[in-house]
């Protein structure tokens, strides 16, 4: 196989580039607003019905809905929060974008551009006919409290005094943000730096690491829309253990809330780099490098409404060092492309770690660490999600993640995993198996305080069946500042299934052990479940099936499943 120089990996993905100019390149989202608000686009706030026979010349931007569509649109077809149904003999000449709804579409429908869609609900607020939006991802709860000396100028802003929070957790607190950001776009790419301190505001509070840290970053793109990203990172944080099974939000609303916090913490310090970028719309690939210094922390006391005053669960002990680390990370996402029923539909999130240093390993036996000894591992993640349209209103859903020790020494606690518990074996209790062998933690139940992740692997698979539904409330006022907050008119019946396991290799117990290769289906724990979901809030029940003696749980989350 030849080998593809830097130069000639470069020169490629400006070939991508420029490919990739010739169409909007912006998410589902951003094309909708941005199209709705252009001033050539016919506004419709409310129901649309455009009858057999009738054309509409120029592009229609439809808000809250729903929309029937049986005539032509000579443009494209805009709908925000907005179920459309396509009649036979339905023509729209350009793209058709949906966001926070559904399609339906008939036999004899006819769409000259790109269809796409998001599923999430977009929220906004109303400045005269136009709509505003400051939403970044779905499902990351990360509010910003202030804004800069000068406001956001689109592409190219200045912000001194940026303030932003991430997720509320039993170690921070309420972790806050600030410090200035600078974007610059140029002819040639864009510049971005950020320098923010961290300021965690859990008791008690002191001038220390514990309550200080910083998190500054800078990258350089060598293309408009994409090319070739150059980054750097300096950094003191609290980062978590697992992240994967429940989004930010999630995580921060039920420590807040309810005195509950499903993840493990632990500090870095040092720095980062990375070079790669997106290679069209759709893909991104990086190479990461970096060192940096481990240590544990311990939960503090923030305040809860639920529970406060209580004590939290053990922020399990962690290894200390320093360690090397270097790292490939790949993202494909090509949920938008409905048009494409086998390659498009696909989530995957993936990367592969060596990391190589020296560290002290808790083992948990004794108060005292062990001495730093050296350390060579890898470890790999994978989730891998297939979304599946069986009709304009049903769904079949698949989910695949398997994480942990690829080779090398055995991997530091940092980097254990686990499964049970909302998020991916939702019949079990978090980590728990009363009635089981421990393949949820591999023996961090039995034999550490705050039940740690201990397994070396893990796998899951998650399936799940959505039906959609309505039950007729349509908001159509134009005062309404935030659209839906909490509850859709529209809504899903789920049914799903989850199986999973942990296991350790060459040590632990023979009921958790298993060295090559996946262990017996047979071993793995399974539980099934009914539900509702109203795109903002999904309301389930589910039951293990590999154990009767386990009771039923209610499950909250805030979004779909996965």
């Amino acid at each position: 196989m030849r080998r593809i120089s830097a130069l000639g990996f470069a020169m490629l993905l400006v070939s991508v580039n420029v490919e990739a100019q010739q169409r909007d390149t912006r998410n589902a989202a951003a094309v909708a607003v941005s199209t709705f608000n252009a001033g050539s686009t016919i506004r419709v706030i409310g129901a649309y019905d455009l009858e057999a026979g009738q054309e509409v010349n120029g592009t229609v931007g439809v808000l809250n809905g729903p929309v029937v569509i049986a005539g032509r649109i000579t443009g494209s077809l805009v709908a925000i929060n907005a179920d459309v149904r396509l009649l036979s003999g339905a023509n729209i000449g350009r793209d058709l974008v949906v966001i926070g709804g559904t399609i339906r579409r008939d036999e004899g429908v006819t769409i000259g551009g790109e269809m796409r869609t998001q599923p999430e609900l977009l929220h906004y607020s109303m400045v005269g006919d136009r709509i505003e939006t400051t939403e970044s991802m779905p499902g990351d709860w990360r509010p910003s409290f202030g804004r800069g000396m000068w406001g956001d100028r689109g592409d190219t802003y200045t912000e001194l005094f940026f303030v932003a929070a991430r997720t509320y957790n039993r170690v921070e607190g309420l972790p806050v943000l600030i410090g200035p950001r600078v974007r610059r776009t140029t002819d040639w790419g864009r510049v971005e730096v950020e320098a923010l301190g961290v300021v965690r505001t859990a008791g008690p509070i002191k001038w220390d690491r514990g309550t200080i840290g910083h998190d500054a970053r800078a990258s350089v793109r060598l293309g408009v829309d994409y090319g070739l990203v150059l980054s750097g990172r300096l950094f003191d944080v609290i980062e978590p253990v697992e992240s994967w099974r429940l989004t930010e939000s999630e995580a921060g609303l039920a420590t807040f809330l309810v005195h509950q916090d499903f993840r493990d913490h632990y500090g870095r310090h040092g720095s980062e780099g990375a070079v790669g970028g997106r290679i069209g719309e759709e893909v991104s690939l990086n190479l990461v490098f970096g060192s940096e210094q481990w240590r544990a922390v311990a939960a503090r006391s923030p305040f809860t409404l639920l529970g406060d005053g209580q004590p939290w669960r053990v922020n399990p002990g962690m290894d200390v060092g320093r360690v090397e680390k270097l790292g490939v990370r790949l993202r494909v996402d090509t949920r938008e492309r409905l048009s494409s029923p086998w390659t498009g539909g696909w989530y995957v999130n993936a990367d592969i770690e060596r990391g190589r240093g020296n560290i002290a390993r808790d083992t948990g036996s004794t108060a005292a660490l062990d001495s730093p000894a050296p350390v060579n591992y890898t470890r790999g993640f994978l989730d891998a999600r297939r979304y599946t349209r069986l009709s304009p209103e049903t769904a079949l859903n698949l989910r695949l993640v398997s994480a942990g020790w690829l080779g090398g020494d055995p991997l530091p606690n940092q980097h254990r995993v686990s499964v049970g518990g909302p998020g991916s074996i939702e019949g079990y209790d978090f980590r728990r198996a009363a009635h089981d062998a421990d393949v949820f933690t591999c023996g961090g139940i039995a034999n550490r305080p705050g039940r740690p992740a201990l397994c070396d692997r893990i796998a899951l698979a998650q399936i799940e069946l959505r039906q959609e539904f309505s039950f007729g409330l349509v908001r159509t006022d134009r005062e309404d500042e935030w659209w839906r907050l909490g509850i859709n008119t529209r809504g899903a019946w789920v049914l799903f299934a989850d199986a999973g396991r942990g296991w350790s290799v060459d040590t632990g117990d023979p009921g958790i052990r298993h060295d090559a290769g996946i262990p017996d289906l047979s071993s793995f724990r399974t539980s099934i479940g009914a539900g509702v979901d109203f795109g903002s809030l999904g309301l389930y029940l589910a039951k293990a099936t590999s154990s009767s003696r386990e009771p039923m749980n209610l499950i909250v989350r805030l979004g779909r499943r996965f």
